[in-house]
Formats: C-alpha cells, sequence, structure tokens
C-alpha cells in the first residue's frame, strides 16, 4: 500500500492537463486570430475551446482515479474498477463541493461564459489574446483542485476496500500549513467520518492507522 509522496500522481496528471489544455487554447487563440474576433466566431470558438477543456479533464481524472485506486489498492481489475472510478466522478464533478462551494461542471460553464464576455469586451486583438490566456490561468485553478480531490477520492475509496477503519491526517509540514491544518495534523478519525479539506489547494493527506 503505497503512502509516500501521496500526490506523485496527481502532480503527473496535472502536468500533463497542463501542457493539453495550453497547447488546446493556443490552437483556439490562432484560429481566432486569423479569422477574426467577431462575436460569432468567439462564441462558437470559445464554447468548442471549453467543451474540449471538460472532456480531456474528465477522461484523465478517470485515468488518475484508477491508478491512484490500484497504487493504494491494487485488487481491483477490469470493468469492475473503471465502474467505480465513473461512480465517485460522477458524484465530485456534478455535485456541489463544500469548499469551493460550487459545482464543477456549472462553473465549467460559467467560467466559459465569463471568458466570452471578457474577450468580447477589450478592443485590440492583442488585449483579446491576453484574455483568452487570462481565461485558461483561471480554468487550470479549478482543475488543479480537481486533481487533487479526485486522488483523495481515489485514496479514502481504496484504504475503505482495504478494510481499514481509522486514518490519520498528516499536514505536508513544509512551513506553508495554514492553522486549520496545523490543528488537525496527526488526528485520528474514523475512516467514514474525515473531515473534508479546510480550503481550496490543501495538500493535507490520509495514512491508515
Amino acid at each position: 500500500m503505497a503512502t509516500e509522496n501521496p500526490y506523485r500522481l496527481a502532480d503527473l496528471c496535472l502536468s500533463l492537463l497542463t501542457r493539453q489544455a495550453t497547447k488546446r487554447t493556443s490552437e483556439a487563440k490562432h484560429k481566432l486570430t486569423v479569422l477574426g474576433f467577431d462575436e460569432l466566431n468567439v462564441l462558437q470558438e470559445i464554447d468548442s475551446l471549453y467543451a474540449w477543456l471538460d472532456r480531456n479533464n474528465r477522461k484523465k481524472y478517470l485515468e488518475l482515479f484508477i491508478a491512484r485506486y490500484k497504487e493504494m489498492h491494487g485488487k481491483r481489475k477490469g470493468d469492475a474498477i473503471e465502474e467505480l472510478a465513473e461512480m465517485h466522478l460522477a458524484g465530485l464533478l456534478d455535485e456541489p463541493n463544500p469548499v469551493m462551494q460550487y459545482t464543477y461542471a456549472t462553473e465549467v460553464l460559467r467560467k466559459r461564459d465569463r471568458a466570452k464576455e471578457s474577450i468580447l469586451a477589450v478592443p485590440t486583438k492583442a488585449q483579446k489574446q491576453l484574455e483568452i490566456d487570462k481565461a485558461l490561468r483561471i480554468f487550470m485553478q479549478q482543475t488543479r483542485f480537481y486533481t487533487d480531490l479526485t486522488s483523495d477520492d481515489a485514496t479514502l475509496t481504496a484504504l475503505k476496500d482495504n478494510g481499514v477503519k481509522r486514518v490519520r491526517w498528516n499536514t505536508q509540514d513544509d512551513g506553508r500549513v495554514c492553522g486549520d491544518c496545523n490543528d488537525k495534523d496527526g488526528n485520528i478519525y474514523p475512516i467514514d467520518q474525515v473531515p473534508d479539506k479546510p480550503h481550496p489547494n490543501c495538500r493535507c493527506f490520509i495514512t491508515p492507522v
């Protein structure tokens, strides 16, 4: 059961998602630069871009869940683990998150519409290109949070399936730990009562007791 460097797979996943999103966004920006930033072009291309970003995130989150689950558990194989991952991701991405206080699927659409508004609002081509870059940075903040959340959920699910009853809360102990997390460091919880992360991008992790 792997517990060291608990976000190794999440970091690999996020790095890949960042490269792919940057490439796809650059293609969209180039296409708009060539065709022109008129309203119809912007609406169509940004709709297409965010649909692609959402599909790609969901695909990679599924792969991450399966990989992390296997790293922690290793017993389920084939269709069973993919069905398990799909079920958990449906909950993670399509239901409200108490930390972010929004639903992933809804927020993708909100960010998409905000990107279209900001691109159309500025007058020059250079400013419009910058707005596309800004929109990508904002989208990737959400992507990062849900990458970690997917890894956390896979970890918790694998521990439960391994029969673990209690877990310990651990901080990264890197000098950047917030007060809420520091208060939880070393606390032991029943596995069904692990607290929600207290803030976005929290990288505290659990280990079996």
